[in-house]
């Protein structure tokens, strides 16, 4: 019979083998060629996204990110409430907990629709989320991205739970921009935590993952809006909600508003802080291997958010109705840079496009052409919207912001050194330059105070007397060496005064004597105890604040009054942990004893005199201050250039600035005092701490002297005596 035959069983056999071949070996080589083109096996088991790294407030807020090209902040699965899962589930994967990666019913659907010329998805949200985290996936339309797409979803599937796939999906997916992920979306279109999302505020967020530009709830909002009443829809046919709730919720209106912090880093609370935190943290990010922008390192900083919102709306406040009296007196007296043309070409080699084109390679006369050319700009304004659109060159615009009072405020608990408020300045958006660490201005009378924590520590008396009389002391040695002979802002003097009064008066020649008496070396080293690290120059001068100081140093060394001798570091930084949570690096500053405890409390009365009836007296009537225990000291520098205020009170300490981008253009009256400049800040930003009842603070607290320290008993008037009473020997002395 044939199919005994030997021959006959060979072809047989070799048939079989082909069609076994055809039918096994086909497939077998297209999934081998699959897997050639899949993420290696780690890649599966650990998918890593590039995540921003995430700058919180001493107070839990979120004040920014760090990110390279998205904005992406992963939550996990048990932080994201099951409204959004349910939105996601009812408009994208109805069948997402029945499934194991892939949906049979929804691969036949996209195949009929397909059929019938009307293409959909038929994608799992699983499948899609393979997309997400892997490249090699791809995003093109073919069968080989389908099979690779479906073979990460089984793995997936297997691999993780059904609330970890949807957690992982959500904090991949991109809503708009540089927004990535449900956490990003949540505090970008409603300034709240994913946790607080309400069932309209979700299913708008999953509405618009099909198409974030063409449903921007800020470009299209009717169209944002039908979109989430379809998801909302589609939520009650899934029967995850009632169809009162899906009632009650398309009535609710869009309710996006601008975000704390967005794509622009200028935007947001503590926008100075945060880039010299990220220029900061580069650096440290670089020594210890992590990427700053990817890694999604969470920073806790120091800052508390309702401290900086009090004291940025301060700035503001002030400024605001300042600024019209200095264009006032500018009007009056002339533009000093017409006068003086040297003030503009300063401001012009400071401009960031001058250096960039210099350190390019432009010669002057090319730079100089091109920041005579006209183009269109968009200029900082106090009136609304905040900006003017207008034509103009880049050297009339340098000219234009010569113009504008800029301010720096910082605020430091002097307990534990930790910066609580950081304004830079006016508007990071057109005022780049930070006042608060890059800035070093001349610090005017705001230095006396150390000239008499000297002299307190060197066996002076608050009642110490002292003549008021014009003093010439002798700068230089030589035979026609030069003579100094300073006078009080008022012009006036005559008899004796206590030293409490002077220093509460701010009493130029008195604080001279002190100096000559003490010697500037000596004033200079309690100075660097008390942390200031800038150059002083050993001058008599100095006693009226010839130094440049940032106004950190400066603020961060009258925290050593309040708490009664103690110097802390300004630390900036709680912690830093990776995007798992756990922790890298933690930070405490150094401190030290810098002066006793009797003499720090003697200066905290002095500079209470300050208030009580000195130069700050101010705070206490006009802002309604009186309750609060307070001492500081104002300054104001020649030609009225500086304007400062450093103040405490048993909480913090605070130090504001105020004045123009170059020293040679000034206010010409008094109002270019420190009393009347910057204090105002000072009371505006304090009287809203205080009245916050978020912040807890109690307006009775008070620094409270060491045990068994007696505080000498001054007169309320002390005997003065005239310049005609001293002889002329004390006059010239």
């Amino acid at each position: 019979m044939r199919w005994l035959n030997p021959e006959y069983k060979r072809e047989r056999l070799l048939i079989f083998i082909i069609l076994a071949t055809l039918f096994w070996g086909i497939p077998l080589l297209l999934f081998l060629y699959v897997l050639m083109e899949m993420p290696s096996f780690e890649r599966l088991e650990n998918p890593s996204q590039d995540l921003a790294s995430v700058v919180y407030s001493a107070d839990g807020q979120v004040l920014g990110t760090f990110y390279h090209s998205s904005d992406r902040v992963r939550v996990g699965a048990s932080q994201i409430p099951p409204i959004i899962k349910k939105a996601l589930i009812a408009v994208e994967d109805k069948r997402f907990y029945e499934h194991a990666g892939i949906d049979p019913n929804g691969v036949v659907a996209a195949i009929i629709s397909t059929l019938r010329g009307k293409p959909r998805g038929g994608s799992t949200i699983t499948q899609q989320l393979a997309r997400n985290l892997y490249d090699e996936v791809g995003i093109e339309r073919s069968l080989w991205r389908k099979l690779k797409e479906m073979v990460v979803a089984v793995y997936l599937e297997y691999r993780y739970s059904k609330e970890e796939i949807l957690a992982m999906y959500l904090n991949t997916v991109p809503f708009g921009g540089v927004v990535y992920g449900i956490q990003a979306a949540s505090r970008y279109y409603f300034d709240k935590d994913v946790s607080q999302l309400s069932l309209p505020e979700a299913a708008l967020l999953i509405g618009i993952l099909k198409g974030p530009s063409y449903y921007s709830p800020y470009k299209y909002p009717e169209r944002a809006l039908a979109r989430r009443n379809l998801v909302i829809e589609q939520m009650h046919a899934a029967g995850f909600i009632s169809a009162a709730e899906a009632a009650e919720a398309k009535k609710a209106p869009l309710g996006v508003g601008q975000a704390p912090y967005t794509a622009s880093q200028s935007q947001g609370l503590a926008p100075y802080f945060r880039e010299y935190l990220r220029r900061w943290l580069l650096g440290w990010a670089r020594q210890r291997g992590y990427d700053l922008y990817r890694d999604g390192l969470q920073i806790y900083t120091t800052i508390d958010s309702r401290l900086q919102q009090h004291a940025e709306s301060a700035v503001v406040k002030h400024l605001q109705q300042f600024q019209p009296l200095f264009d006032k007196e500018l009007a009056t007296f002339g533009l000093p840079w017409k006068r003086d043309s040297s003030i503009l070409w300063r401001a012009l080699r400071r401009s960031e496009r001058y250096q960039a084109m210099k350190s390019a390679g432009a010669s002057e006369a090319e730079i100089l052409k091109q920041f005579r050319q006209p183009v269109p700009m968009r200029l900082f304004s106090w009136r609304p919207p905040g900006y003017i659109d207008t034509v103009l060159s880049p050297l009339d615009s340098l000219a234009y912001y010569l113009r504008f009072l800029e301010a720096g405020v910082v605020t430091i608990d002097p307990h534990t050194g930790e910066i609580k408020a950081w304004v830079g300045g006016i508007n990071h958006n057109y005022f780049k330059y930070d006042h608060v660490i890059q800035s070093k201005r001349q610090v005017g009378s705001t230095f006396k105070p150390f000239v008499y924590t000297a002299a307190m520590d060197n066996g002076y008396s608050p009642c110490y007397e002292e003549l008021n009389i014009p003093i010439e002391i002798t700068v230089d040695t030589s035979a026609n060496g030069e003579r100094w002979m300073p006078r009080n802002a008022d012009q006036t003097f005559g008899g004796k005064v206590s030293l409490r009064k002077a220093l509460a008066l701010s009493l130029n020649i008195v604080t001279a004597r002190l100096m000559k008496a003490l010697g500037p070396e000596v004033v200079i080293s309690y100075a660097r105890r008390m942390g200031i690290q800038s150059e002083m120059p050993a001058v008599p001068s100095l006693a009226l604040g010839v130094c440049d100081l940032t106004l950190l140093e400066l603020t961060s060394a009258y925290g050593t009054f309040p708490t009664l001798g103690i110097w802390r570091e300004p630390i900036f930084i709680r912690e830093i942990r990776d995007r798992r949570g756990n922790v890298i690096e933690q930070f405490v500053g150094s401190s030290r004893r810098a002066l006793s405890e009797q003499t720090a409390y003697l200066m905290v009365e002095m500079l209470r005199w300050v208030v009580i009836g000195g130069t700050a007296s101010q705070l206490r009537w006009r802002y309604d201050l009186a309750d609060l225990d307070i001492g500081g000291k104002t300054g104001t520098t020649q030609q009225h250039a500086d304007a400062w205020f450093v103040g405490y009170t048993p909480d913090y300490v605070t130090g504001v600035w105020v004045g123009t981008a170059d020293r040679n253009v000034h206010f010409y009256s008094a109002y270019g005092q420190g009393a009347y400049m910057a204090m105002p800040i000072w009371a505006l930003y304090m009287k809203a701490a205080y009245s916050d009842a978020r912040l807890g603070l109690d307006r009775k607290k008070r620094i409270n002297p060491p045990p068994g320290f007696v505080l000498p008993s001054c007169e309320q008037s002390p005997k003065e005596e005239s310049p005609e009473a001293s002889s002329l020997q004390d006059y010239l002395r």
